[in-house]
C-alpha cells in the first residue's frame, strides 16, 4: 500500500492562521522530508495529482515557495478542441497535452534546468504568449493528470491527495457554485476512470489525506 500521512495538529508557524491554511502546511512537511531524502538528484520533478477540490494547487504552490521553485500546471496542458477526437477522449487522461507538456518543458528542464512553453487559454481555444520557466533544480507539476504513466516515467517524486467525495463536493460547490453540477457529470467521473486506470495512487506515492480542515 502507499504510504498515507495524516495530521490532526496545528502547524504552530507564529502567525494567525485559518485552519485550512493551518493543515495543509503541516501536509508540507512529509513532501519536504522526501525532497530532502532525494537530495543527491541532478534534478528532481515532483508531479502533485488528485481528485478536483482536493487541494493540489494549494500544496503545490506551498512545495513551490518552499522549494523557490517554478510550478508548471496541467491546466496550461489542455489538448485543443481541434485534436479532441472520439479516440482521444476514450483515452484516461486523455484531454490533457501530454505530448506537448513533454516535448516543451520536462524533457527541455530535465537537460539543462529551463524551459520555454506556451500555455493554454482555454476561453481563446489557443496557446498564449511564450512564458520563459526560470533554471531551477526542482520543478512542480501540478494538477489532473500528471500521474499519467507517460510523465510518471519523469517523476521523481510523486504526490497524491486524497479527499473525500463529501468533502470535495462542498469544496467544489463553495468554489464553483452553479457549475458544480459539471463536475459532477464531467469532470470527477473522467478523472475517477484515470485513477482507476492506472491503478492511482501508486505504491511508490506519498499519499497525503486533505479531507477536511478539521484534521483526520
Amino acid at each position: 500500500m502507499p504510504m498515507s500521512i495524516g495530521f490532526s495538529e496545528q502547524a504552530d508557524t507564529g502567525v494567525d492562521r485559518s485552519p485550512a491554511q493551518a493543515q495543509l502546511l503541516q501536509r508540507l512537511q512529509p513532501v519536504l522530508e522526501r525532497v530532502a531524502a532525494l537530495a543527491d538528484q541532478p534534478r528532481l520533478l515532483i508531479a502533485v495529482d488528485g481528485p478536483c477540490g482536493s487541494g493540489k494547487t494549494t500544496l503545490a504552490a506551498l512545495v513551490s515557495q518552499a522549494l523557490a521553485c517554478p510550478c508548471v500546471h496541467m491546466d496550461d496542458f489542455h489538448v485543443p478542441h481541434a485534436r479532441k477526437t472520439a479516440q482521444r477522449l476514450a483515452q484516461p487522461g486523455g484531454n490533457s497535452d501530454r505530448e506537448r507538456l513533454m516535448t516543451e518543458v520536462l524533457l527541455p528542464w530535465r537537460e539543462d534546468g529551463t524551459a520555454f512553453y506556451r500555455p493554454y487559454d482555454c476561453q481563446q481555444d489557443a496557446l498564449a504568449e511564450v512564458v520563459a520557466l526560470p533554471p531551477s533544480r526542482h520543478l512542480v507539476l501540478e494538477g489532473s493528470y500528471s500521474h499519467h504513466p507517460e510523465l510518471a516515467a519523469l517523476t521523481d517524486l510523486q504526490v497524491f491527495i486524497r479527499v473525500s467525495r463529501e468533502e470535495q463536493l462542498r469544496r467544489l460547490s463553495q468554489r464553483c457554485g452553479a457549475r458544480l453540477q459539471q463536475f459532477v457529470d464531467r469532470w470527477i467521473p473522467l478523472e475517477d476512470r484515470y485513477f482507476a486506470a492506472f491503478s492511482l495512487p501508486r505504491r511508490e506515492a506519498l499519499v497525503i489525506e486533505n479531507h477536511s480542515v478539521q484534521g483526520v
